[in-house]
């Protein structure tokens, strides 16, 4: 019999998609003009969250967060639960790309806390004095962890942007 090894397959997966970034949820928009794509993004993405931001030359509309009711955790219990979303829209050629993100975040618990990596390090800090729960507002010291994505938003803020670009041609 062949052993067979399974090392580079394993390294192969880890560095192709472990290393990615964070994934947005994609939609083509196709040949329309980008201006009016991300007034068409912004207005249907304050139909489902206030809007923080949006830069127009950038292509970057972020929500300010918003508390929804969160299911009971085995491990958390019911800590306060928020979703924020980004929106980025993009210009490809002649195309136009609408990039969705919807994040579900927990209020930092205890519980969190401690299954927290620990990491020792002996030369220069890396945690600011926020991180590490010394700082002077209460706003400073809610801690958000982001504990999914809510694929399932981010597909129907994209159809609508989509619906809104078709009957507004």
């Amino acid at each position: 019999m062949k052993k067979t090894s399974f090392l580079p397959v394993v390294l192969f997966v880890l560095f192709t998609v472990g290393c990615q970034g964070p994934q947005f949820s994609s939609e083509p928009l196709g040949e329309v003009d980008y201006a009016k794509a991300f007034r068409a993004g912004r207005t249907v993405l304050s139909q489902y969250f206030s809007i923080e931001s949006a830069d127009a030359e950038s292509g970057k509309i972020i929500s300010r967060p918003k508390a929804v009711d969160a299911a009971r955790d085995r491990l958390l219990g019911t800590t306060p639960a928020r979703k924020v979303a980004q929106m980025r829209i993009r210009q490809k050629g002649d195309m136009v790309f609408a990039d969705v993100q919807v994040y579900i975040q927990r209020q930092d618990v205890a519980a969190i806390r401690q299954m927290q990596p620990v990491t020792v390090d002996n030369d220069v800090p890396n945690r600011t004095p926020a991180d590490e729960a010394a700082a002077v507002t209460t706003e400073q010291n809610q801690a958000w962890e982001t504990t999914g994505r809510d694929y399932q938003l981010e597909q129907k803020i994209l159809a609508d942007l989509f619906r809104a670009l078709k009957k507004g041609k």
